[in-house]
């Protein structure tokens, strides 16, 4: 019984950590495409595109930040591996 609940501890721990690493956070725009971006430029563009699909207002201010429906956000991107294929990870952090 100690084992299991020793196990389930760990694992919980782990997912957080993972889910923390990854963007997955409270007030986070995270996003994964089908596509991989090369330059800034198409990148922003299909984040802006994204974001004006799901009904939301969005400006690029430059320099990597966004303003999401009045809030500051900046663009971190990132490339994990999910069962061993890279992928591009999109984050838009919010910013106090």
């Amino acid at each position: 019984m100690e084992f299991i609940l020793g196990f389930l501890a760990v694992g919980a721990v782990f997912w957080f950590f993972f889910s923390y690493l990854l963007g997955f956070r409270n007030k986070n725009i995270t996003m994964t495409f089908d596509d991989r971006f090369y330059t800034l430029d198409e990148h922003v563009k299909a984040i802006e595109h994204k974001l004006k699909q799901d009904g939301k207002l969005v400006e690029y201010l430059g320099n990597r930040r966004f303003l999401v429906n009045g809030k500051r956000y900046v663009f971190v991107e990132r490339t994990v591996p999910m069962s061993g294929i890279p992928v591009q990870q999109t984050i838009l952090e919010f910013q106090k």
